[in-house]
């Protein structure tokens, strides 16, 4: 994906006098994506939904189960599609167009995107129905695809929304009346609100002229890389498919990328532990005046579109499905199977569609610079961002800059709260203010209670680490061959072990295809072959920058594993919540790097470890536990301590490449 690709700044036309308006109030006919004979408005796929033969069945189903009146689940299914519906309205659009532009303005963004892309899925509209699956780091997520698609002239999307908006005065009904529908976190315990919604859904994408857009990941990813996907909503979308209402579906992933989060603060505090604050239409309103500054650059890059047909390929085996009515058909276990193959697709396509920012590459380098405690000038800076470059495009990823020395100024002004020169032209690393923390959000903590030099040293640090993540599904392959050669290997079929070993185990901090690793472990192969290693010793070469560069690639990961390792076998059973504190505690009293802290690292590899066998997982209806599984747990802990790169570097104000900030507080 590293092909030169023409990026265009859609926000640029209408940074003129009457260019806002102009563009929200003009004649608007947009490309619809299925060609009816009849097109439905809102209450009308309402009305469609309720009925329908499957919604009849499961009524009668309820009724009789429950003994409850046909007529008052009747009422409660209007009631469930009151509260889902979205309610798309013209003027409202325009309107909220208008304001979106003016924030946009307001903090100095642009929105680059990739326009072939774009134009060559809006060429493809018409037959048959369209999901858009973007990646999901920012609230403002939402809006940008709208406005996308507003800008392309393409009908709006119906974008699946969390009831954590519906509760928004005002918002709320604003959302739904620019293309949103909402949906609850869970479905347990709900069944006619789980039949509604689903056929809804289903409705939707059968007998709607705009495209469906839902996020795969399911929630916000903290930690701005890709996340393993959910499959309930895509299981919904496609069933039209497999029940053949449709032809075809074609599914389109998306990657939005950020040179600097809104969000990035929160998310830091998240990691930590600290609940995320509940969104409220008073609490956007006084967030607004923060959106006065300099955000940088926004890139959405479209992937190639996935036809399901093509896919899946041969249909699967007919099934007993397939002789009931068009409405009561629901998926098959293999079905289901396809469902998830495909959204596993999706996701490597999304991390394939990354646009390696400016942002990203000055983060990479000073937090190499922190862990080597090397403040570099910013003439050295420079030349490392030009070498990085030249490494992540022979590694396939798509780099977007024209000119680095501007680009570099300009994001240091974007990040100048996190990032800055010193009176030396040293690039340092910011620290954060001291953070007061009540008593009452300390009650809510989801970990260990850091003290508040802890926290003070790590948000800045994590802050930085989440502009380092999504270039991570580069590096970490070869990064992971590298670091083994570190140890001394014999060959390369024990060298392979261990990666596939490594891999296993941090499957869920790093998503990939275990299905594709052998092209993958080839591929990272032949570059270290190439730029690192020595074949068929297996030696590490000379290329140090190269070795430096992949080994701060992998080391919070690892360092995250082995802590969760060593906790796990010194308590050897463990509830969930007890080993997240206590992983949080040993990182806090010993030497490690700051994003170990993270609640969202020691939970993936938690999980990595109970994929590998290493620790077994017991459900129960208020918790889960761990329990050690002694031999494979002692496997792994014996495998990562003996790759294990060694930390001894002060992460806090010792370090010289943070500027401290001592007189400044706040409170949290």
């Amino acid at each position: 994906m590293n092909e030169i690709m023409n990026f265009v700044n859609i926000l640029e036309p209408r940074n003129t006098q009457f260019g806002i308006f102009k563009f929200m109030t003009r004649p608007w006919d947009p490309k619809k994506t299925l060609t009816l004979d009849k097109y439905y408005s809102a209450h009308e796929l309402k009305k469609i939904v309720a009925d329908s033969v499957y919604i009849d069945a499961f009524i009668e189903k309820e009724s009789i189960r429950n003994g409850v009146p046909k007529e008052q689940l009747r009422t409660e299914v209007w009631d469930y599609l009151e509260e889902i519906a979205t309610d798309k309205k013209l003027h409202i659009i325009r309107w909220i167009g208008i304001i979106f532009l003016k924030i946009c303005f307001m903090m100095k963004i642009g929105v680059f995107v990739n326009e072939s892309s774009v134009l060559k899925v809006k060429s493809l509209m018409g037959k048959n129905p369209v999901l858009f699956l973007p990646t999901h780091r920012s609230y403002a997520d939402f809006c940008l695809m709208t406005y996308l698609c507003y800008h392309y002239d393409i009908d709006l999307p119906a974008v699946a929304a969390g009831m954590d908006f519906y509760s928004m005065a005002v918002v709320g009904q604003k959302m739904r009346e620019t293309g949103g529908f909402y949906l609850r976190r869970t479905l347990v315990g709900a069944p006619l609100y789980s039949a509604t919604l689903r056929h809804y859904v289903r409705t939707l994408v059968s007998r709607y002229s705009a495209p469906v857009e839902f996020f795969l990941e399911g929630t916000r990813s903290r930690s701005n890389k890709s996340l393993p996907p959910k499959y309930g909503m895509l299981s919904m979308t496609l069933l039209p498919y497999f029940a053949r209402e449709v032809t075809d579906i074609t599914v389109v992933p998306v990657n939005i990328s950020y040179d600097r989060l809104m969000e990035q603060g929160l998310f830091a505090y998240e990691h930590l532990g600290v609940p995320k604050p509940k969104e409220t239409t008073g609490g956007l309103l006084k967030s607004l005046h923060k959106l006065n500054d300099h955000y940088g650059n926004i890139y959405i890059n479209l992937g190639d579109p996935v036809s399901v047909r093509e896919y899946v390929g041969q249909q699967l085996p007919l099934s007993a499905e397939m002789l009931k009515p068009l409405d009561l058909q629901q998926l098959t276990a293999d079905q289901f199977k396809s469902v998830q193959d495909i959204a596993n697709h999706v996701v490597t396509m999304q991390q394939k569609c990354t646009v390696v920012t400016i942002s990203n590459l000055l983060s990479i380098v000073l937090m190499e610079s922190l862990m080597k405690n090397e403040a570099l000038i910013y003439e050295q800076v420079l030349e490392k961002i030009e070498w990085l470059i030249r490494v992540l495009r022979v590694l396939g990823a798509t780099v977007f800059e024209n000119d680095v020395k501007s680009s570099v100024e300009r994001i240091l002004v974007v990040h100048k709260n996190l990032m800055r020169l010193d009176g030396k032209n040293r690039l340092k690393l910011v620290s954060s203010a001291l953070m007061n923390i009540n008593s009452d959000v300390q009650k809510k903590m989801k970990g260990h209670i850091l003290k508040a030099e802890t926290m003070v040293n790590a948000i800045p640090i994590i802050q930085l680490q989440l502009y380092v993540n999504p270039v991570l599904h580069y590096l970490v392959p070869p990064a992971i061959i590298c670091i083994i050669t570190t140890r001394g290997v014999t060959n390369i079929e024990e060298l392979s072990a261990d990666y596939y070993r490594l891999r296993k185990l941090l499957v869920h901090e790093f998503f990939h295809l275990e299905k594709n690793e052998e092209v993958t472990f080839d591929a990272a192969w032949q570059y270290c072959v190439r730029n690192a290693v020595t074949s068929p010793t297996c030696a590490l070469g000379t290329a140090h920058a190269l070795h430096a560069l992949l080994r701060a690639a992998v080391t919070p990961a690892l360092c995250s594993l082995h802590t969760c390792a060593e906790v796990m076998a010194e308590y050897n059973s463990c509830e969930h919540k007890q080993a997240l504190k206590l992983v949080q505690e040993r990182v806090e009293n010993g030497r490690y790097h700051p994003y170990c802290l993270s609640l969202e690292a020691a939970n993936n590899c938690l999980q990595g470890l109970t994929l590998y066998g290493a620790l077994t997982k017991q459900r129960s209806k208020e918790q889960v536990t761990y329990e050690a599984v002694p031999l494979k747990l002692e496997e792994c802990r014996r495998l990562i301590s003996s790759l294990l790169p060694k930390c001894d570097v002060d992460f806090g104000k010792n370090n010289s490449v943070i500027l401290n900030q001592d007189d400044v507080k706040a409170k949290l």
